[in-house]
């Protein structure tokens, strides 16, 4: 594993430096984006206000979510060449993150389904193909969604000990 990082510092460090840019930017994104939405919604027509209500705190939960990982991510490449730093905060917690972000995700595919359910009542959607095929790939994105992300940290929650019992026996 040594060999394998000596001979690839230089571009682990450009992941290191990317994932840290792209992951601050999504932050910052995340944060400040329902603002500037809101400001800008103010002067069109409610409903647009009420969509813009109704989908940007899920995109800004996701995009915090991915600046988080972007942030932990480079976290675990920085621990990998700098055999003299501890794990960061978000790498140390990054399962628990991951968890808090599955179970986000479930709880916006259950609002989801209790929507769909709601619409199958209504006569002249209930027939209607494409909104059924776009409710299944829906799901198929979430429950996929939540099995990688549960896989993620596991993975995780393992590999940082197994790094660490590494860097003590050289």
């Amino acid at each position: 594993m040594n060999t394998f990082i000596e001979k690839n510092m230089k571009l682990l460090k450009f992941f290191h430096a990317a994932l840290r840019l792209s992951g601050w930017l999504s932050l910052a994104s995340g944060l400040f984006s329902p603002i500037v939405l809101i400001v800008v919604a103010k002067n069109y027509d409610p409903q647009m206000m009420r969509d813009i209500l109704l989908y940007s705190p899920l995109n800004c939960f996701t995009l915090l979510f991915l600046g988080l990982f972007a942030i932990g991510l480079a976290q675990l490449i920085r621990h990998l060449f700098d055999s003299n730093r501890n794990p960061g905060f978000i790498l140390h917690h990054g399962d628990k993150i991951i968890y808090a972000y599955v179970v986000f995700t479930l709880i916006v595919a259950t609002i989801r389904t209790v929507t769909f359910v709601k619409h199958l009542l209504i006569p002249e959607i209930a027939g209607d193909l494409i909104f059924i095929s776009s409710f299944i790939a829906n799901m198929v994105y979430y429950i996929a969604n939540v099995i990688i992300f549960i896989g993620v940290a596991l993975f995780l929650r393992r590999l940082l000990p197994v790094i660490d019992e590494h860097k003590s026996l050289i």
